[in-house]
């Protein structure tokens, strides 16, 4: 085995070695590593630790008073298979053959996708759609005043709300222009408005509007009768598909999967509130601490005149004419009021009069060249230092 022998002072490389190497890249961006590995950490407990959860309106994830977590969990123990979908072709798989499709909430449905919705042979209940939705829904279809919080009797002959009796609810009522034998009214006001609309229709299940499901919360569910209302119209089948749309929703009930529904994932507020933390904590740990202010010498004496000629210089660049006469101006009567034997917190009245007095001048003009108004312009100016140079003059000639 030969031993290569190199001259003394020579390198291999760049003389670093591979542990060297890696202690200086871990100095450098070794915190950013560790910042991010801790925040994928976090990002991953959080997602596997928290069960998903909504802050939606009338959502079966819902645990809030607006939502409907409550009457989920009440069709579940009794056997029903409650999930909620993001888009109608997802609820199409998740309803069965004759599943209850629940339109709870959405951002907007055009009018093939209601169409698809009202092809639906199953059960099919409205919960509070939009207005401008109503007439596509069915023509005769309206909402009239929003209710307050009160109890009301069913006065229609529709079983589901007979059994449930009376209920409590608030909300917009819903009501038809003209009345048919196929469509009933349940809780009904004096004006003719109701809770609940159901349709009959031919070949296929009911069709629900509900203009106030309040009933359905988890706030009121307990009161009255809501639950067994809620109950009545929601467990007639196996399958309940809970569609709560959105904006990317283009897909429609029969599209077989067609359509793009672009949702955040149910952890999608918990990792930017992780990212957030994690910019924070790395902000406060990597940013510049501000504390008091220090004072340093000067490394240069600048005399008071070179020093002066600069600010000049400053003010004429900036053509702030205002503040070089507002300085010129204050200096003059400061030297003036010394040279008159008046004390530092003279008035300007008080150094008008001295000076007039010493100089002869009338009060006016003196006090128009120390407190007028600006000069115009660069002219003006010159002018101006002129007369506050002889108007120090004659009260000091030396």
């Amino acid at each position: 085995m030969s031993v290569l022998t190199l001259p003394e002072g020579f390198v291999v490389g760049d003389g670093s070695s591979a542990r060297a190497t890696a202690k200086s890249g871990w100095q450098r961006f070794g915190w950013l590593t560790a910042l991010l590995v801790g925040s994928m950490l976090i990002l991953v407990f959080l997602a596997v630790t928290k069960a998903p959860t909504s802050s939606t309106p009338l959502s079966i994830n819902n645990a809030e008073p607006a939502g409907t977590k409550a009457v989920a969990e009440i069709l579940r123990n009794r056997g029903v298979t409650v999930s909620e979908t993001g888009s109608l072709s997802e609820a199409r798989s998740r309803l069965g053959g004759d599943g209850t499709l629940v339109i709870a909430s959405y951002a907007y449905l055009d009018e093939a996708q209601i169409d698809s919705i009202l092809g639906w042979t199953g059960p099919v209940i409205w919960l509070a759609p939009e207005e401008y939705d109503l007439p596509l829904i069915d023509s005769r279809l309206t909402y009239s005043w929003a209710g307050d919080r009160a109890s009301v009797l069913p006065q229609c002959t529709l079983d589901a709300a007979r059994r449930a009796e009376q209920i409590t609810t608030e909300g917009q009522r819903v009501s038809l222009t003209r009345e048919t034998a196929l469509a009933t009214t349940c809780y009904v006001d004096g004006f003719g408005s109701g809770v609940l609309v159901q349709f009959e229709r031919d070949g296929a299940s009911p069709m629900t509007v509900i203009g106030a499901p309040s009933f359905m919360t988890n706030a009121d569910l307990a009161l009255e009768g809501d639950a067994a209302l809620a109950l009545n119209l929601l467990g007639t089948r196996d399958h309940v598909a809970w569609y709560v749309g959105t904006l990317f929703d283009t897909s429609t009930l029969t599209g077989n999967g067609e359509g793009v529904t672009l949702r955040a994932p149910a952890w999608t507020n918990t990792a930017i509130l992780a990212l957030a933390l994690t910019f924070l904590i790395a902000a406060l740990w990597r940013g510049r601490r501000m504390g008091p202010l220090v004072t340093e010498p000067l490394p240069v004496v600048v005399p008071g005149s070179e020093a002066t000629r600069g600010r000049a210089r400053l003010y004429r660049r900036g053509r702030a004419s205002g503040h070089a006469s507002a300085a010129l101006r204050a200096g003059a009567a400061r030297r003036l009021s010394t040279r008159l034997g008046l004390g530092p917190h003279s008035t300007p009245t008080e150094i008008v009069t001295a000076v007039s007095t010493a100089t002869g001048r009338e009060s006016a003009v003196t006090h128009e060249l120390l407190y007028g108004p600006p000069p115009r312009d660069e002219s003006a100016m010159l002018d101006l230092v002129r007369r506050l140079d002889a108007l120090e003059s004659e009260v000091d000639p030396t």
